[in-house]
């Protein structure tokens, strides 16, 4: 287990056993360390550059700076590496295969399941017969909506919990980290691949706390900085030196709630987003006049900017808020008794579990909810009041 003990020892080490060069020997090391190459990696590493932590890295670093535009790159990566990396290696029976890779695997059902399915209802249209294919039309473009909606409210749940423990307890649960992978290891040939992104806070079993130690610190505050900026969300004032032993319990009890309401609020969302992609009011907006004004009014030759920007705010108004908000609308009113009763129901209970999951979240993981007693080596036992 790392600790501040332990990284403190390794820098009292590294000085003693550094202590007994000679003198020319520590110049050459000194200068090895400080060429102008490697001074521009940790440059790029400073500046967050994302190439750094695919190329220059040489151990498991968390990825600073977690804005959207570097979550996007990432995760564009990840996917394209499901077809073109993973599938390949599995397929070939690389024997370095990882269960990392097993998993992002798994994914491409997933990915690709909902939108082939929604595609089959139009595919099998009888292309001759009119009302044949404009049924088939029909039922396609809402399955369409009922995929896109599913994936929309599956994101809006992990949201809703992501942002509400990251605000209050602030444990970013999309936090990543450069996974190294040691290039001696790989026996597979042509399909390489030295970094992997990984989840800092993925589940309880797999959270790297370690990472989060600022082992060029040299004091214990230095250190357990990142500890003691969670200790202030916490509510925990305590020793720079046991901070790190306090919240780590609490971190783990954080991300167990979290990714279990995540899916609780997922299956909430999900229902919402397809009873509302059943809704008339997706029928109003023809799916034609749409692919006409992407195509000729924004995307057309010799249509000037201020027309582009016009018909780029009727695509986004005209088909997809005012039919968004007026199938919420629909869905609520229902066109029966029975829809009316269920309807209410779906939106009444989301926005129930919602509430419910930020209230438990805030009040189940801080630290006056827990009494934290240390039961010697730095071992904290947590025990519920």
């Amino acid at each position: 287990m790392v600790t501040v003990s332990t990284i403190q020892n390794n820098q009292a080490n590294y000085a003693v056993s550094s202590s007994s060069l000679s003198a020319q020997a520590k110049s050459s090391i000194e200068q090895s360390f400080q060429t102008p190459k490697k001074k521009k990696h940790r440059q790029d590493g400073d500046n967050h550059s994302l190439s750094y932590y695919k190329n220059d890295i040489h151990k498991d670093e968390l990825v600073q700076k977690n804005t959207l535009a570097k979550r996007i790159g990432i995760n564009i990566e990840k996917t394209l590496d499901i077809p073109l990396i993973h599938f390949p290696r599995g397929l070939g029976g690389a024997p370095d295969y990882t269960f990392f890779e097993f998993l992002q695997t798994a994914k491409f059902p997933y990915y690709i399941g909902g939108p082939i399915l929604a595609a089959l209802f139009y595919a099998g249209a009888k292309k001759d017969n009119f009302r044949s294919a404009g049924a088939a039309q029909k039922v396609a473009k809402h399955m369409a909506l009922g995929v896109g909606l599913y994936y929309l409210g599956a994101a809006v749940a992990k949201s809703i919990i992501n942002n509400t423990v990251k605000i209050s307890r602030g444990v970013d649960l999309k936090q990543p980290y450069a996974h190294y992978i040691s290039k001696s290891s790989k026996k597979s040939g042509a399909f390489q691949k030295d970094v992997e992104f990984h989840t800092a806070f993925e589940s309880a079993d797999f959270t790297r706390t370690d990472l989060l130690y600022k082992e060029e610190g040299k004091t214990p505050e230095e250190i357990n900085e990142r500890y003691i900026e969670y200790g202030k969300k916490y509510g925990i004032k305590d020793d720079a030196n046991n901070i790190d032993s306090t919240i780590k319990p609490l971190i783990k009890k954080t991300i167990v709630m979290a990714r279990a309401w995540q899916y609780a609020l997922t299956a909430f969302f999900v229902t919402l987003g397809v009873g509302m992609a059943n809704q008339p009011a997706w029928d109003k907006a023809s799916s034609e006049g749409f692919k006409k004004t992407v195509k000729e009014g924004i995307f057309g030759k010799g249509v000037n900017v201020k027309d582009r920007l016009h018909n780029a705010k009727v695509v986004v108004y005209d088909y997809m808020l005012k039919p968004f908000g007026q199938s919420f609308a629909e869905f609520w009113k229902g066109h029966g008794k029975g829809s009316s009763i269920a309807g209410k129901s779906v939106i009444l209970a989301s926005a129930a579990a919602t509430l419910t999951a930020i209230t438990l979240l805030l009040t189940k993981t801080s630290a006056k909810g827990h009494k934290l007693e240390t039961t010697g080596n730095n071992n904290i036992k947590e025990v519920q009041r």
